[in-house]
């Protein structure tokens, strides 16, 4: 698991963090119970669909303010309080995402109300206690950013561009060879360049590149 002050690695243009499965969390502040879920997504429209779930399950509950943060420009992010006071639960729930420095991330803390009021100030201490401890319980992982290549070459080149694909650690999607050498590959963007030059230079200029 990666720690996010000393093991997360800084974000390239071709990776991105998110959580690689759901975590929860549960604490209890002045009576008040706080259930905090960080569940990975890839899309928007999956959002309404755990909240129905979350609401459905815990249907008792007072609130169920969240925050979500979808994409590798971080842009597309929404934050809602539920019914709890403006600014108290869906913006410090959206800082623990940024704090971990997460994307296609959904993260939902549900109040049970304990009969004691905790003020804006202490709500918005609440939530962000509740989803931190959630975010802390999560595996945190590197996603590549890929584009699939296409080489056509003659068998001779074979073992050179092998070992360049094998060196580079790009993976060979498929093999559909016949008169001629056609390989299909998953590669890294910032690997992309450097393996047109060199497989380029490695069959003289021969070598066909598409994708």
């Amino acid at each position: 698991m990666l720690n996010p002050k000393s093991q997360i690695p800084n974000l390239m243009t071709d990776s991105f963090l998110t959580i690689k499965k759901q975590s929860s969390a549960e604490i209890k502040i002045n009576k008040s119970k706080f259930i905090s879920q960080a569940i990975p997504i890839k899309t928007q429209s999956e959002v309404s669909d755990y909240l129905n779930e979350i609401k459905k399950k815990y249907y008792d509950a007072s609130h169920h303010p969240y925050a979500y943060r979808i994409g590798i420009d971080r842009n597309n992010f929404k934050i809602s309080d539920d019914g709890e006071p403006s600014g108290s639960s869906g913006k410090p729930i959206l800082e623990m995402i940024d704090k971990y420095n997460v994307t296609d991330t959904l993260l939902v803390v549900t109040r049970y109300f304990g009969g004691t009021k905790l003020g804006v100030g202490g709500l918005r201490r609440a939530m962000s206690e509740a989803a931190e401890l959630c975010m802390s319980k999560a595996e945190i992982v590197e996603r590549l950013i890929t584009e699939e290549i296409n080489l056509e070459f003659d068998y001779k080149f074979m073992n050179v561009i092998m070992n360049l694909i094998e060196t580079e650690k790009i993976k060979l999607l498929k093999n559909g060879s016949d008169e001629k050498c056609k390989l299909t590959l998953e590669v890294r963007l910032s690997k992309i360049e450097k393996l047109r030059s060199e497989s380029v230079s490695l069959t003289n200029g021969s070598i066909r590149i598409s994708g």
